[in-house]
């Protein structure tokens, strides 16, 4: 094991002495002294940002489209409904409900009254037609809307799971590492084991994380 080590890191460090080497020579040869490879450096940083700022004015203007499009899409499916929770679409549906049946109540009470004081069917039934042009009903309502909170989320969905895994590559329910609570949190569902003010690393997602204060 020590010889393989060994050759390893002696092949490493050949490889990078045969890359670097070259490139050394001809910083030293073209910028001689500390002054001058300083000098070069700052020009490598100047030339980055100058190459920085020319791509960035070639293409702002395409990714201001982009962005414009992206909120345009985005836009448009909250105006579909798309983001709406499972609370406001029944809101939604029943209150679409209550208004075709407060309106269609008001058009037969109108069509029995006309009928009515006519003493004719026929008085009834001319109120059936229908103007294309005057339509009140665009559509018919959907049975189902597709909505982001039907998407199957977390690791206990079982409509999330394409298949199940083997028990040894299961992962375990508690793990004892360090400063763990008797489970190992859930970063699906964004469960964190830690209490405070551990938790405030909640961006640590991990057993192994300890923080700085202790």
């Amino acid at each position: 094991m020590e010889r393989v080590l060994g050759d390893v890191y002696s092949t490493v460090m050949a490889t990078g002495s045969a890359v670097w080497s070259p490139i050394q020579a001809n910083v030293d040869s073209s910028l001689p002294g500390f002054g001058y490879k300083f000098l070069g450096f700052v020009g490598v940083l100047i030339g980055y940002n100058l190459a920085v700022m020319y791509v960035q004015s070639r293409t702002e203007a395409w990714m201001f489209l982009e962005k414009m499009r992206l909120y345009a899409l985005g836009d448009e499916l909250v105006h579909k409904g798309f983001f709406m929770s499972d609370a406001e679409d029944s809101d939604t549906r029943t209150h679409k409900y209550d208004h075709d049946v407060e309106r269609l109540n008001a058009l037969w009470e109108e069509a029995l009254s006309d009928a009515t004081q006519a003493r004719s069917f026929d008085k009834l039934c001319e109120h059936l037609d229908v103007d294309p042009a005057k339509m009140p009903i665009k559509d018919l309502p959907s049975p189902i809307s597709w909505r982001f909170s039907m998407m199957p989320y977390g690791r206990d969905d079982p409509d999330a799971k394409t298949f199940s895994f083997a028990p040894v590559d299961s992962p375990a329910a508690s793990n004892y590492f360090l400063l763990d609570m008797g489970n190992a949190g859930d970063y699906i569902d964004r469960q964190d084991n830690k209490p405070n003010p551990i938790r405030k690393g909640r961006h640590m997602y991990t057993a192994a994380y300890m923080p700085p204060t202790k």
